[in-house]
């Protein structure tokens, strides 16, 4: 258990770092940032997707892994290729994230309403913010990319900001499951 968490947490801090990095070059130079992001998320499916077939042929032989490893090569090099025409899906893929991570806090949120006190309904207000930049990213009211790629990058880094938050209430739930694990386990032992 120790080392999913320590896993998730590595992965998290990561997550939030590079979403504040992209999020700031999005809000700061829109027209090359979303080059760069799209070559960027190229070849990170490439790279995912060659991961999942290493571990088919290595470890685990699912075939729904070696399908989804031979997608995302696939989707990746059509990105990398013709990034240029396909930034709007990316921008809506990107908008799915957002909106899949604010239900995910949200959820959170409110599940750690009943351990952490006064956090959690910033939390929610701030989920709810993120899912409705999602949906704006999403559907696209604007006519300006650029605008719409601003709104993205103040989505990514308020993603950021709430993977921070829903990682501190995680922490602390841990802690308090730690501590009512010693105490049931403390008190078993007093009894024997």
């Amino acid at each position: 258990m120790k080392k999913l968490f320590y896993k998730a947490k590595n992965l998290s801090i990561i997550t939030i770092i590079a979403s504040i990095v992209i999020g700031l070059f999005l809000l700061i130079n829109p027209e090359s940032t979303i080059k760069y992001v799209s070559l960027f998320f190229g070849v990170t499916l490439i790279i995912l997707g060659v991961g999942a077939l290493v571990s088919y042929f290595t470890k685990m032989k699912s075939v729904f892994l070696s399908i989804l490893g031979t997608l995302a090569i696939i989707a990746g090099i059509v990105v990398c290729v013709k990034y240029k025409s396909i930034i709007t899906v990316i921008l809506f893929m990107c908008g799915l994230f957002i909106i899949v991570s604010g239900v995910t806090d949200l959820f959170t949120a409110l599940k750690a309403k009943r351990h952490v006190s006064g956090i959690w309904i910033f939390s929610v207000v701030m989920s709810v913010i993120t899912i409705v930049l999602g949906m704006i990213v999403i559907f696209n009211p604007f006519d300006s990319m650029l605008t719409l790629t601003r709104i993205l990058g103040f989505g990514l880094i308020l993603y950021a900001v709430m993977d921070l938050i829903a990682f501190i209430e995680v922490h602390k739930l841990v802690k308090i499951n730690q501590r009512e694990q010693i105490d049931s386990d403390g008190f078993e032992t007093d009894d024997d």
